[in-house]
């Protein structure tokens, strides 16, 4: 879903960035690499600089709020992850009605994922009352769903 709606909202000219919380891994970085051992030493800020691309390593865990600074300039930001989020409009990407229900609260503007993809789990979730968008063929709607609910972020 991420994907896609990071390609429609670059189609229609914004500046698109995303967030990926990943619980399950304690860091990015490769254990005995030069990077690693400047941790290990104490840096708390290490930067990468392949041909490619430049990699921050911020050696502790930041709040979206701390996070959303360093992304001055886009028009968007997509988090995948961050379900404790309560203040921000979220699509709730399910496999199941059961497993929407569990991530249903004031926040949800729409659901997708693999329940958009199966009329049983559809027609179940049809009483939640809130649109259900297949995130490969409903992008143009999700997008547009986006642009009306976002939240627009200014920093103080």
């Amino acid at each position: 879903m991420i994907e896609h709606l990071t390609a429609e909202l670059k189609h229609r000219g914004y500046h698109v960035g995303a967030v990926k919380e990943m619980v399950r891994i304690p860091t990015l970085d490769t254990p005995a690499t030069e990077t690693d051992r400047y941790t290990v030493a104490g840096a708390e800020v290490i930067v990468a600089v392949p041909r490619e691309e430049t990699v921050v390593f911020i050696k502790k865990r930041l709040e979206i709020q701390e996070i959303l600074p360093y992304l001055k300039g886009l028009d968007y930001v997509l988090l995948e992850g961050f379900e404790s989020e309560k203040a921000l409009p979220k699509i709730i990407a399910a496999k199941t009605a059961d497993e929407a229900k569990s991530y249903l609260d004031n926040s949800a503007i729409a659901l997708s994922g693999l329940i958009a993809e199966s009329a049983v789990e559809t027609e179940k979730a049809a009483n939640l009352k809130i649109p259900i968008l297949k995130s490969t063929k409903e992008t143009k709607e999700l997008a547009d769903l986006l642009e009306q609910k976002a939240l627009s972020y200014r920093r103080q």
